[in-house]
């Protein structure tokens, strides 16, 4: 879980050329279908076991929270706050009422801390209290915080504070589940496909499509849509409908559209996807020695940005990126990324290639993730991972009784016992 958060919260601010291939006039490059042909066959392992394809239809039911959900949160914590002013024990209130499970058995105490230690919002808040006062409601990615400073000790405060998440009101989450029951109702494990149209139009839903590689999450619309490409690659046929998956913050339907088993892949099927290929790496190869001589610039004493404009480059500044977002000019999850989390500050990286590029960057900033935001949400995060992989679980079961399972058709002896029950 921390591994996880880190990834996702550490970031890095970097200084940086990038010689890409666009760079390199196509003229200068030519490959030819010998070339490609050799790197075919002495390449097997690339080509081997193609992952799968599908094409799936989504749409979805999202778990919204309203403005009037935020106010009655916000409203909730002024009457905990008017309750403690009167006299309540903040302790007790803590323990009654704080989602912070961990700090809640211990009367809300998060302890001695320091500046940085929490996001910025509730980080302000609780400095700018007095020893013995308590905040007005403080509003962070988490919910709304009551914050009481216990004690000050130079740059040190002890604090208390007392969490509400934000969520669904009762009223706005029945409806949503409602709304969830009736269109697993109408289309959830159809064997036609056009019952996943007539239930998006009939609640008035928007679907779009996406592609499920075979072993890897499905993502659409920039979320993660847990259990559907398992469910994809698990034996179903192009047209049938998933279960309903609930993500927690959004039910997901499913329908399978179309689907490219994976498997060795022929010369002629991938030869544009090789040729391509070979006239980055031709291109990139061109662009090392000058990626070099930026680096041998730096070496012997030049700045960044001096060796940069001495070899035709700029230096480009990025906005601060974590491991696993994507960096805009850089990229995600490459070298340079890692790099990015490897060198020290202010050092200068020799040339950097990824499949997309050559860098050559410095580390202007970095900053660590926020153990005591992770401590405060871990068990959020680990009910949501387990939900998911329950869901995974759950689903490879139902695809393997659908592989497995012998089906009798019973229904014209169930529909006539009925009619004479009925007589």
């Amino acid at each position: 879980l921390w591994r996880d958060w880190k990834d996702s919260h550490d970031s890095a601010q970097v200084s940086y050329v990038a010689l890409l291939p666009a760079v390199v006039p196509d003229s200068t490059v030519k490959v030819s279908d010998a070339e490609i042909a050799a790197y075919y066959n002495t390449h097997p392992s690339e080509f081997a076991d193609r992952p799968g394809r599908a094409v799936v239809s989504v749409t979805t039911i999202p778990r919204t929270i309203s403005a009037a959900d935020s106010a009655a949160v916000r409203a909730h914590a002024i009457a905990l706050r008017k309750q403690i002013l009167g006299g309540a024990s903040f302790a007790d209130v803590a323990k009654r009422e704080s989602a912070d499970s961990a700090s809640a058995a211990n009367g809300g105490s998060l302890g001695w801390t320091t500046r940085g230690q929490f996001v910025p919002a509730f980080d302000s808040a609780a400095f700018a209290l007095k020893p013995g006062q308590i905040s007005e409601p403080v509003l962070t990615q988490f919910g709304y915080h009551l914050i009481k400073m216990d004690a000050r000790k130079g740059d040190s405060i002890e604090v208390r504070h007392i969490l509400l998440p934000i969520k669904q009101s009762d009223s706005s989450a029945t409806k949503t589940d409602e709304m969830a029951d009736t269109l697993a109702q109408m289309a959830a494990g159809a064997e036609q496909g056009a019952k996943f149209d007539s239930a998006v139009a009939h609640l008035h839903l928007t679907s779009g499509r996406a592609v499920a590689i075979e072993g890897q999450p499905l993502t659409w619309n920039g979320r993660y849509v847990p259990s559907v490409s398992a469910w994809a690659f698990g034996g179903v046929h192009p047209g049938e409908v998933g279960d309903l998956v609930d993500a927690g913050d959004a039910y997901y339907l499913a329908r399978l559209d179309s689907l490219t088993p994976g498997g060795k892949a022929t010369l002629a099927s991938v030869h544009d996807e090789i040729r391509d290929k070979l006239i980055k790496q031709k291109k990139l190869d061109q662009l090392a020695t000058r990626a070099q001589a930026i680096s041998k610039g730096v070496a012997a004493g030049q700045s960044l940005e001096q060796a940069a404009r001495k070899a035709g480059f700029a230096v480009k500044k990025s906005k601060p990126f974590t491991r696993t977002a994507p960096a805009p000019g850089i990229g995600q999850a490459n070298e340079a990324v890692g790099a990015a989390f490897g060198l020290s500050t202010g050092a200068v990286s020799e040339p950097i290639r990824t499949d997309d590029g050559i860098f050559v960057m410095r580390v202007d900033r970095r900053v660590p993730a926020d153990s005591a935001a992770w401590e405060k949400q871990k068990k959020t995060q680990r009910d949501t991972l387990l939900q998911q992989l329950r869901q995974q679980r759950v689903q490879a079961f139902l695809v393997s009784l659908r592989q497995n399972a012998t089906i009798v058709d019973k229904r014209k002896e169930i529909e006539q016992a009925t009619r004479s029950a009925q007589g």
